[in-house]
């Protein structure tokens, strides 16, 4: 079972960097060598999935903001 605060982090951690515009296949290349070094491969990789996950998800965190 995924602990709920850890994956809201996570969520909002995604959602973070691509508001800063970490967009792209090479910043977000960069960030997660930056990530991984840091944090390790798993949590890189993680963090990367759910920047996939909330891309998709894009507008409707998009509207609540607006």
């Amino acid at each position: 079972m995924v602990d709920t605060s850890q994956q809201h982090r996570l969520e909002c951690e995604a959602r973070d960097w691509l508001r800063r515009g970490y967009i792209d296949a090479k910043s977000v290349d960069a960030l997660i060598d930056s990530i991984g070094r840091k944090r390790g491969l798993k949590a890189a990789n993680e963090l990367r999935q759910e920047m996939r996950r909330q891309w998709k998800r894009r507008l409707e965190w998009l509207d609540a903001t607006l």
